[in-house]
């Protein structure tokens, strides 16, 4: 008996080595990445462009120093935007229009511009957390999210009529925010993905368990992507309502990958990135991904697209151009 068991446990072990394998494309892309100068070796949180030649990325030192740069010929050239109020770290952008976006970051603090980012206005919120999401719909409609410690985490809406931003501690930290319109919206967060038919009054945890989900990626009203850290990569079809599991946590059956950024496409085309130059793409909406070939060995931590490739930032003050 013990020898029929042991059998079969060889067999079972097998089986699941055949199921991880046959889950990973052989294929690896071959991109093309240059590097621009940034001007800073502070780490850089996200990147993202209001046109063809305009962009942004921000960052800093967690407690000492905030960044932000802008670039007026794609990236060639960048220079610095920051003031005196950004003392600390810098983590995520929302652009409603080429002149009007917005700007979050440590100690809760939120910056806007009016004028495309050659200044920006300082709001100090009651937070006094890390904010590492905003999701604007105008510029006094909107609501940003963060959080420290995996247990400690807030969810900011902006009142439109007392004009401030009012704010709700939770007992999970919360890491991306995505609304489809001003009521249904979710939020990824230590455990959990949470979603809100009533614009945030009340929130339902939805199927998503078992990581850090640490940021999301829709492509319509249905179809989105989600990402733990430990490695999780998740499908929904109904607007985050129920999750399918594309690929779990880390285990010791394959190599470890830790993930900081998804952004797809369209349906099928999707990117990833994470710590120690990890980038990975599919094409068949997220059933198979394979590893992007001579991608730099940093933690990249921002990513955008443009028609024949990206860009993508991370730590050390990196920005990098890639063409597929």
């Amino acid at each position: 008996m013990k020898h029929l068991k042991a059998f079969y446990g060889c067999i079972l072990f097998c089986a699941a080595i055949i199921f991880i394998l046959s889950s990973c494309s052989k294929e690896k892309y071959d991109f093309m990445f240059s590097e621009l100068p940034s001007g800073t070796n502070l780490d850089l949180e996200a990147i993202t462009f209001i046109n063809d030649s305009t962009g942004f990325v921000c960052g800093g030192s967690r407690y000492s120093q905030g960044v932000l740069i802008k670039t007026n010929d794609g990236g060639v050239n960048w220079k610095n935007v920051s003031n005196q109020y950004m003392e600390k770290a810098l983590y995520n952008f929302s652009f409603i229009n080429n002149d009007t976006g917005f700007c979050c970051g440590y100690d809760g603090k939120i910056f806007s511009t009016d004028d495309a980012g050659e200044t920006w206005n300082f709001y100090q919120t009651y937070a006094w957390k890390p904010l590492r999401s905003i999701f604007m719909f105008n510029s006094r409609d909107g609501f940003s999210v963060g959080g420290n410690g995996f247990d400690k985490g807030c969810f900011l809406n902006w009142n439109n009529v007392e004009g401030y931003w009012h704010v709700d501690t939770t007992n999970a930290e919360y890491r991306d925010v995505y609304f489809f319109n001003r009521n249904e919206g979710l939020i990824s967060a230590y455990g959990k993905i949470l979603r809100t038919n009533d614009g945030g009054e009340t929130w339902t945890i939805t199927s998503a368990n078992q990581d850090f989900f640490v940021s999301m990626s829709f492509v319509n009203d249905n179809v989105g992507y989600a990402v733990g850290y430990t490695g999780s990569i998740l499908k929904t079809t109904d607007g985050g309502q129920t999750w399918d599991r594309l690929r779990n946590a880390n285990s010791l059956f394959r190599p470890a990958a830790y993930f900081n950024k998804v952004i797809f496409r369209d349906e099928n085309t999707g990117y990833i990135i994470g710590e120690k130059g990890c980038f990975m793409k599919t094409e068949d909406g997220g059933n198979h991904w394979s590893q992007i070939k001579n991608v730099p060995e940093i933690n990249l931590k921002g990513i955008y697209l443009v028609n024949n490739g990206g860009y993508v930032c991370g730590e050390g003050g990196k920005i990098y151009r890639f063409i597929e």
